[in-house]
């Protein structure tokens, strides 16, 4: 798995503790002592955007006509770091899919709209390059 993969998570669990179903994207390149990093993705409107593209203000990508077959927003104000053992024991136990792999110039504008946040840690932003 790498930069632009599409998972879906069937035991996600979110920062508030709570798990369920997820779409989530990596976000990294990673090696051997980095975590991946990780956003969700919902097809639910947010914050009455509408247009699609960068909202780094409101930590939102919106993508229409996509991979995702419907008009989907790239929600980057909780990320999550993921490391490689959770995400393989995740797939033997079926919990894990590869969906798909976003195309690199997709993946680069959601990239470069996260590193526009405000919200994004120094270390977040480090392993996004």
């Amino acid at each position: 798995m790498d930069r632009g993969t599409v998972l879906f998570h069937r035991d996600f669990q979110f920062k508030d503790g709570e798990y369920g179903n997820k779409l989530i994207i990596i976000l990294n390149d990673v090696d051997a002592d980095k975590p991946y990093l990780c956003c969700k993705t919902t097809s639910k409107p947010k914050y009455g955007i509408e247009k699609e593209g960068c909202h780094s203000d409101k930590n939102i990508f919106v993508l229409k006509n996509n991979s995702f077959h419907q008009k989907t927003y790239v929600q980057f104000h909780e990320l999550y770091e993921l490391n490689s053992k959770t995400f393989l024991k995740g797939h033997f136990e079926g919990k894990v899919e590869i969906i798909c792999k976003l195309p690199v110039n997709m993946i680069n504008a959601i990239v470069n709209c996260i590193k526009k946040s405000e919200d994004i840690s120094p270390y977040h932003l480090m392993l996004l390059k």
